[in-house]
């Protein structure tokens, strides 16, 4: 089969920048290159056969003020926030959103996408996407606006830069680890997400950072990788008391298995925090409730959400074609109950020395 053209094609053919051909096939601001120029570009796509079919486009630019947004599932409270604050910020800009959630794997990642795009979006927003998602350069090539929430995808030499809005991951990883330790806790299980994903790398290495910074030993036995629902949480759980394995605190990437993690431990008759402090990563609401209580990293939702919609309208209405943008937000430690700090009168126990460099 007979490769598809490209905007890369036509820019090369046309001798012009990816910019240019934006431009001109999209018919946004005309005063930014000549009426020759314009044509020029126009011609070599029709000689190309070029046929924008991510976007579902035609040459002629038509605006549908829909902005199509890719999710995980619902059912983790995080995505279901984080989309609404999406929403909330797209409406205030004059955009609908359609939402399409689902399951990690690239082949469904395509199938959703596709049918998102099939409604003639504007843009896209993908929270969900793969460390090695190559669909997601195919789609910034095919000219359709794209911008990543909360995961990144892996750089590939020859690739297209992707705008991208998310928390600093290790940091926040870090400061949950760190947390723990200045408690008195040496013993520390991690939980960690999916390695495919960025999420589930960056916070699995901003723990092995701080594990080293304050000299602990990084036990492999203490570590088990979920998939970030409540289910997993609970299953791992059982699975590291049934083993043996002494420890005194978790640290789960997320809150959706943190949730399960309490879910376990009270089963098995161990008391949050006495016997065993507790950690999450995200602070989705449920986390603040009274009788929950949970220790947690907040993400900032609302300022991603936002953020992340305004970064799109810029690619959308060509404010930003020249430019890639990579928002990376501060975490912040939230402090409940669950870690045992408002139980020992707001101190921290003495802190092991940090290691020194060699």
């Amino acid at each position: 089969m007979k490769k598809q053209a490209t905007v890369k094609d036509i820019a090369r053919a046309a001798g012009v920048s990816i910019t240019t051909v934006s431009l001109a096939l999209r018919g946004k601001d005309a005063n930014r290159i000549s009426s020759a120029t314009c044509e020029k570009v126009l011609a070599i796509a029709k000689t190309l056969n070029y046929q924008p079919n991510f976007a579902a486009r035609s040459l002629v630019n038509k605006q549908s003020n829909i902005i199509g947004l890719l999710i995980k599932t619902l059912l983790n409270p995080f995505y279901s926030e984080l989309a609404q604050d999406i929403i909330g910020r797209a409406q205030e800009r004059g955009y609908r959103v359609i939402t399409c959630s689902v399951e990690d794997g690239v082949d469904n990642h395509k199938a959703e996408i596709r049918e998102l795009i099939s409604h003639g979006v504007d843009g896209l927003i993908v929270c969900a996407a793969l460390l090695d998602d190559k669909f997601v350069f195919e789609l910034i090539d095919s000219g359709l606006p794209v911008a990543l929430a909360m995961r990144y995808v892996q750089d590939q030499l020859g690739s297209p830069a992707v705008d991208f809005v998310g928390i600093d991951n290790p940091r926040g990883a870090y400061l949950a680890i760190e947390h723990l330790v200045k408690m008195g806790h040496r013993k520390i299980a991690l939980m960690v997400g999916p390695k495919n994903t960025s999420t589930g790398q960056d916070r699995l290495q901003g723990a092995q950072v701080c594990f080293d910074t304050y000299g602990i030993d990084f036990d492999s036995r203490l570590v088990v990788e979920g998939d970030f629902s409540r289910r997993s949480g609970h299953e791992l759980t059982r699975g590291l008391i049934g083993k043996g394995n002494e420890f005194t605190a978790i640290f789960t990437t997320n809150d959706h298995m943190a949730l399960g993690v309490l879910d376990a431990l009270q089963e098995a008759g161990l008391r949050v925090p006495q016997d065993v402090a507790v950690v999450g990563f995200d602070d989705i609401e449920m986390a603040g409730l009274p009788g929950v209580g949970l220790t947690t990293v907040s993400q900032k939702k609302t300022v991603m959400g936002r953020t992340v919609v305004d970064v799109l309208v810029s690619k959308i209405k060509m404010e930003s074609v020249e430019t890639v943008r990579r928002v990376v937000l501060e975490p912040k430690l939230i402090i409940r109950d669950t870690c045992g700090f408002k139980a020992r009168e707001s101190r921290y126990d003495q802190i092991l020395p940090v290691r020194e460099s060699v």
